[in-house]
């Protein structure tokens, strides 16, 4: 299980927000304690991911069966691992 604190996600809608992320065996967890709120992404419904540069960050992006998400973070690369290894 690896986390992943101050993560600026965008979801499929345009929603913009702060979230830590918890990758498991089975879905990523996405929370926000400023929103209350918390959502699962099971690994299953990953379709493609992919990787860039935004300014000094990492912009990692996710095809899921239910449209697009993107996070912004400084270890991009350590969540798609993370991600990758527990798809297997």
């Amino acid at each position: 299980m690896s986390r992943f604190q101050r993560v600026k996600e965008t979801d499929g809608s345009g929603t913009t927000r702060l979230v830590s992320l918890e990758v498991t065996d089975d879905a990523v967890y996405r929370t926000s304690k400023a929103e209350m709120w918390e959502g699962r992404l099971p690994l299953a419904a990953l379709i493609n991911i992919e990787i860039s540069r935004n300014g000094s960050s990492d912009l990692v992006t996710a095809e899921t069966k239910h449209g697009q998400i993107q996070w912004v973070l400084k270890n991009g690369q350590s969540l798609i691992d993370a991600i990758e290894s527990s798809q297997t």
